[in-house]
């Protein structure tokens, strides 16, 4: 069981996402401008500026990951995202480890965001997030394991309707 609760725990650690503001927790460092990017395919204009509606959504789903591997509850992150997104996988995980065991430390912190791509309805961003160190304490037998921190990313498809942006999908 122990080994079970950890290889599940190491799953749900294996998560990504970025982004950046300050003043939000979850965000760490400034968001890459695309103008910074040296792209050679002139399909990708990625001179427009990133809405901030797009930002705050990835760093609400940041915290409301992190508020689920704190407490357990899955319930803010199920609604982070379309209900259809593979980036709500790690709920399941959370849930299972919250059976019989709670996690102290483990948080996410969004180091970059990349734009991919930008249309009207439509942006892809690469995440790039960092997780602290973990613990791992069975409730049932007092065992504690460690799980170490980890560098990550992934790529997330934010899409625009009927004037609200959600997150569509991800490479999680």
């Amino acid at each position: 069981m122990k080994a079970l609760a950890l290889l599940a725990l190491s799953g749900v650690f294996s998560l990504t996402g970025c982004a950046q503001n300050s003043n939000i927790e979850g965000a760490k460092f400034p968001i890459q401008s695309p103008q910074s990017f040296a792209v050679s395919d002139a399909s990708y204009e990625l001179s427009q500026e990133i809405p901030a509606e797009a930002i705050t959504l990835v760093v609400e789903y940041v915290d409301a990951l992190n508020f689920a591997l704190d407490t357990g509850d899955v319930r803010r992150f199920n609604k982070s995202a379309k209900s259809s997104c593979t980036c709500l996988k790690p709920a399941v995980g959370i849930k299972g480890i919250y059976r019989d065991s709670v996690v102290i430390g483990g948080r996410y912190e969004i180091t970059q965001l990349k734009p991919i791509s930008i249309s009207d309805n439509q942006i892809t961003l690469q995440l790039f997030l960092e997780r602290s160190n973990a613990l791992q304490l069975n409730l049932d037998s007092g065992v504690a394991s460690k799980i170490p921190g980890v560098a990550s990313n992934a790529t997330f498809d934010i899409e625009i309707s009927q004037n609200v942006w959600q997150i569509a999908s991800s490479s999680l």
